[in-house]
C-alpha cells in the first residue's frame, strides 16, 4: 500500500515538473525581437503555448541552416530534442538574469528556472539579424536578409532605405516597405553552475 502511494507521488511529481503555464495576454502583447530579451520571452510564450511555428521564427537564420532546419522539420527536432534533454522544457519558465553583449550584433543571456523540484541554470547566445519586407495589400510579396549599411544610408539630413523590388511591381502598388534588425536565438541553451 505504502509503495503504490509513493508510486503515485512520484508520477504526480513528474507531470507537476513537466507542466508550464499558459501564455499570459501581456506575453502575446509583448511578442517581439527588438531586443535579446523580446527574443527570448517570445520564444518562451511559444513554448508554453506549444506554439513550435513561433518557438521557429525566434531562430536564427544561422542555426537553422546549420540544423538543417525548415518550418516542418523544426517539428520533428524538437520533439526529439525535448524527448532526449527533457530540462530544456523548463525554459519556458526562466528568469533572464542577465544578458551580456559580447559584439554589436550578438549577445550571451543568462536564464535561470527554479521549481519545487527542478533548479537550472543555462546560457544560450543570440545574434542581431538585418532584414527587408515588401508587401503589397496586407500580402508579403518578398524579403530577404542583407546587411544594414545596405539597406539603410544617410543621405543629407534624412535616412534613405533601398530593398530590391520585386520583379512586376512599382512602387504605386506598394502598401508597405520594412527594414529592419532583429533578434534572434542562434544557439540551444547550454546548462551552467549553480552557484555563481
Amino acid at each position: 500500500m505504502r509503495l503504490r502511494l509513493y508510486g503515485w507521488l512520484v508520477v504526480a511529481w513528474a507531470l507537476a515538473a513537466a507542466c508550464v503555464s499558459a501564455p499570459e495576454p501581456a506575453d502575446w502583447l509583448a511578442l517581439g525581437f527588438r531586443t535579446p530579451e523580446q527574443t527570448f520571452q517570445s520564444f518562451q510564450t511559444g513554448l508554453r503555448a506549444e506554439l513550435p511555428d513561433l518557438e521557429y521564427r525566434s531562430l536564427s537564420s544561422g542555426f537553422k541552416r546549420r540544423e538543417g532546419l525548415t518550418q516542418l522539420a523544426y517539428r520533428e527536432y524538437r520533439h526529439e530534442l525535448f524527448r532526449r534533454e527533457p530540462w530544456l522544457k523548463l525554459a519556458a519558465e526562466a528568469k533572464i538574469e542577465r544578458v551580456e553583449r559580447i559584439s554589436d550584433a550578438r549577445a550571451r543571456l543568462v536564464a535561470r528556472v527554479d521549481t519545487w523540484f527542478h533548479e537550472e541554470r543555462f546560457e544560450l547566445e543570440l545574434v542581431r539579424e538585418d532584414y527587408y519586407e515588401v508587401w503589397v495589400d496586407g500580402a508579403r510579396r518578398d524579403d530577404g536578409n542583407a546587411a544594414w549599411l545596405e539597406l539603410v544610408r544617410e543621405e543629407d539630413a534624412a535616412l534613405v532605405v533601398t530593398v530590391p523590388r520585386p520583379p512586376a511591381l512599382q512602387a504605386d502598388e506598394l502598401s508597405e516597405v520594412v527594414a529592419g534588425r532583429e533578434w534572434k536565438i542562434d544557439s540551444l541553451p547550454r546548462r551552467m553552475e549553480l552557484n555563481p
